[in-house]
């Protein structure tokens, strides 16, 4: 599934030209049919990351959700339960990378993620 904003995200600002980092956080209790509603939330003013918690999905379904003019940063779906998780989506013009908190993720206890983007500091979610 490929969801697409109304406007050019690329256009609304320039990234991490400034010295504001824009992050969008919602608990959307299941992500499955409420894709297009969070993007109605943020299409006019697009931050450089959304974080989405208790998207209820497993890896195949958040590898399959594309969100225009954003990558995965990072993500956490429950392996043994049903329900959680948690993803960041971060804006395709920031530069970052993982930082592996897996091993402190424990289902229906903390589910914990996070990205360094390069030139900041580390964001956990």
């Amino acid at each position: 599934m490929e969801l697409k904003p109304k406007t050019n995200c690329v256009s609304k600002h320039s990234i991490l030209n400034n010295k504001y980092l824009t992050i969008y956080h919602q608990n959307v209790r299941s992500l499955r049919k409420k894709a297009n509603e969070l993007l109605s939330h943020v299409y006019s003013d697009p931050p450089h990351i959304i974080c989405i918690t208790e998207h209820h999905m497993n890896l195949n379904e958040i590898n399959l959700l594309k969100l225009d003019n954003y990558n995965i940063g990072a993500q956490f779906c429950r392996e043994g339960n049903r329900k959680g998780g948690v993803v960041m989506y971060i804006h395709n013009t920031i530069n970052f990378t993982v930082t592996d908190l897996h091993k402190y993720s424990k289902d229906k206890d903390i589910e914990i993620i996070g990205v360094k983007i390069h030139g900041s500091t580390s964001i956990i979610t």
